[in-house]
């Protein structure tokens, strides 16, 4: 009894031995698996109805493998590798990964709901000047509703640089510059050019005539001439707008907020729409009294001042 008593207590080892040598590789391989979680839109924050993409570091590590994730909310994915997923509450979930109903990692995230803005409430304007020195304090701020978070980039860090509403700016080189802003109420970022002078170049001297006068002027009558034109002329129209976009807005149009008589709000292409067709013009007749922008160059704010005849 004691022979064989020491026989199978070494064949329990040898088993022992034998399964720990086959498992041991496998905790530790799947020790280094992580995944992370990418958004679509690039707005640095999840949101519902987004499509996330929950991706792996390594996606040999679970070949052959079973692999479920769980999202969180009662849902589960059966697939090895990648997955993309979208919410549809806000809220925190705890996502999970497991293999072979063994191994698991867990990771939290926070999915908000943004509030739905109409056209007008997502019209964001990016305000700062257009030139400035090397060292200067250069002062940035936004405009628009439901804004609360902001990411600005400089264009010289190639990175982030503030999140604030407003901010405070010292380039360190001189150069021509993009500022880049992305808020979550934007789909795409908004941009701003600037160029910074060498500090103790001269500025050039203003021309004598009143640039900014003569600008505004030129707009006026462009506007003028597409609330003029019949509703079948679609030549005078896209002539005139083509003519602002390019000449004023640096082909950034789609970002200009439009103010009328101080109190209606829209965005540069309907209210330029709504001058050529949507006024009853065999009845009536508007007039462009006066226009002002923010600045000369890629101007992102237009106030026009106009009435009606009839």
């Amino acid at each position: 009894m004691s022979n064989k008593f020491k026989l199978s207590a070494l064949i329990f080892i040898a088993l022992l031995v034998l399964i720990l040598a086959i498992f041991a590789p496998y905790k530790s391989r799947l020790s280094n698996l992580d995944f992370y979680v990418s958004e679509s839109n690039s707005n640095y924050q999840f949101e519902v109805g987004e499509k996330l993409f929950f991706l792996l570091n390594d996606t040999s590590l679970v070949e052959g493998r079973k692999v479920v994730w769980h999202m969180g909310n009662g849902d589960s994915i059966m697939k090895r590798g990648n997955i993309d997923y979208k919410y549809h509450k806000e809220g925190k979930y705890l996502v999970s990964i497991k293999i072979n109903d063994k191994f698991t990692v867990s990771k939290q995230i926070g999915v908000v709901s943004l509030p739905k803005l109409s056209p007008r409430d997502s019209l964001v304007t990016l305000h700062g000047v257009d030139e400035g020195y090397v060292g200067e304090e250069l002062v940035f701020f936004t405009e628009g509703k439901g804004i609360n978070t902001w990411y600005w980039e400089f264009g010289e860090t190639g990175t982030v640089d503030a999140y604030e509403e407003q901010v405070i700016y010292r380039y360190s080189k001189p150069g021509d510059y993009r500022v880049k802003l992305q808020t979550n109420t934007l789909k795409y970022p908004i941009y701003h050019n600037i160029r910074i002078l060498p500090r103790f170049e001269k500025v050039e001297e203003l021309e004598k005539v009143d640039s900014l006068g003569v600008v505004q002027n030129d707009i006026r009558k462009r506007l003028q001439a597409i609330a003029d034109s019949k509703v079948t002329d679609r030549g005078t129209f896209y002539k005139n707008l083509n003519y602002i976009k390019n000449n004023y807005t640096c082909n950034q149009a789609e970002d200009i907020l439009v103010i009328v008589n101080g109190g209606r709000y829209n965005d540069f292409f309907s209210y330029c729409q709504g001058l050529h067709y949507l006024e009853n013009k065999k009845r009536s007749k508007i007039i462009i009294n006066k226009v002002e922008i923010d600045t000369i160059k890629c101007f992102k704010r237009l106030n026009v001042t106009q009435s009606l005849l009839r």
